[in-house]
């Protein structure tokens, strides 16, 4: 089902358990995976950084929560908000591949059809985290990588945190897709009229980021693009909980955690998913109040409040190709049963 796996599960309050299994690569050539490998995080750069971030500027008054998205970015309607594009309600579409298309990437994310109005409906959408950035970028003229190394990495100490990997730490990465060949079918499939004109990529990715959008604008965007250990990003787990952080006010902290879309099936916090959801990939093992993200390339994170418990799984479940028949919310959840029941994280 992957090559490998790397877990971390512990509390901020005692224990930890650390341990990988199985392989970093087995194309073009198998390799033993070790613990201290970075993985391409995917998605968990929404949570770690791009909502981590905005809330920086919230506290420092730079925006604000309700800020209209048409102040920094004009072509955006009105009722649209900063806290639309972090719950994912902004009523954006989920996807669009962006490098197919010769005009500016902001000019055609406004200009796509949405799926409904701001604030009415969950909708997972990459487009409304990558305008987050666009936004950041705005307010104060710095893009995301850049802003991140100056707020997070370089003030938590993170060794092995990057949006760029340095060319002599690529070996160190854990490979990824042979290309962008799912995306590619994707995109043959929805968009088959400029698909032909895209030069895919062809070789096993290492150390270069997979989602294709992230790629485009130079893997300093806020829907992916992310490289980290799962010791780093334990520790920047500790910037969710008040009385651990360190980078904002313990009360701002709690935005992380508090359910503010009021839908039965999808509950969202500031750039998390409640265990409380309908449909979730944390498991009925964690408390409906944990907080989690997960990612494409087969990552995830979730955290749980009262215990300070935190179960990082690093998987890299698409090398060397994605098989979309296997049902890894599923696995996550069973992996979950076993550290809870197993490693004693109560």
């Amino acid at each position: 089902m992957f090559p490998g796996i790397t877990i971390l599960a512990g509390s901020h309050k005692g224990d930890v358990f650390r341990k990988c299994y199985g392989n970093a690569s087995v194309e073009p050539q198998i390799e033993k995976l070790k613990y201290n490998y970075i993985y391409d995080v995917a998605s968990l750069t929404k949570p770690l950084i791009t909502s981590l971030l905005t809330l920086i500027l919230i506290e420092n008054g730079e925006i604000k929560e309700d800020s209209p998205v048409k102040k920094f970015l004009s072509r955006f309607p009105e009722d649209l908000n900063i806290t639309h594009l972090i719950t994912h309600t902004s009523g954006i579409p989920a996807w669009y591949p962006l490098y197919l298309n010769d005009d500016d990437h902001i000019d055609v994310i406004a200009g796509l059809k949405t799926v409904a109005k701001p604030g009415r409906k969950v909708v997972y959408s990459c487009l409304g985290y990558i305008l987050l950035a666009e936004i950041m970028k705005k307010v104060i003229d710095m893009d995301i990588a850049d802003f991140a190394e100056s707020e997070i990495i370089n003030k938590l100490g993170l060794e092995n945190t990057f949006f760029k990997i340095p060319s002599e730490m690529r070996s160190q990465c854990v490979p990824t897709e042979r290309g962008n060949g799912y995306e590619a079918l994707l995109v043959a499939k929805e968009y088959p009229l400029l698909s032909g004109k895209y030069k895919w990529r062809e070789d096993v990715l290492r150390g270069e980021v997979h989602d294709g959008n992230s790629f485009f604008l130079n893997g300093s965007s806020g829907n992916a693009g992310l490289f980290s250990t799962a010791d780093d990003i334990f520790k920047i787990s500790h910037e969710f909980y008040p009385e651990f952080t360190t980078l904002l006010k313990p009360d701002t902290t709690r935005k992380f955690w508090k359910n503010i879309t009021p839908f039965k099936r999808s509950h969202r916090s500031f750039g998390f998913k409640l265990n409380s959801s309908l449909i979730t990939s944390g498991g009925r093992a964690l408390s409906r109040k944990t907080i989690g993200h997960s990612g494409f390339t087969g990552t995830s994170i979730w955290m749980e409040p009262e215990s300070a418990n935190v179960f990082i799984l690093l998987t890299n479940r698409i090398h060397p190709v994605y098989d979309p028949d296997i049902n890894f919310n599923s696995i996550r959840r069973k992996l979950h049963r076993l550290i809870k029941r197993d490693l004693g994280f109560s």
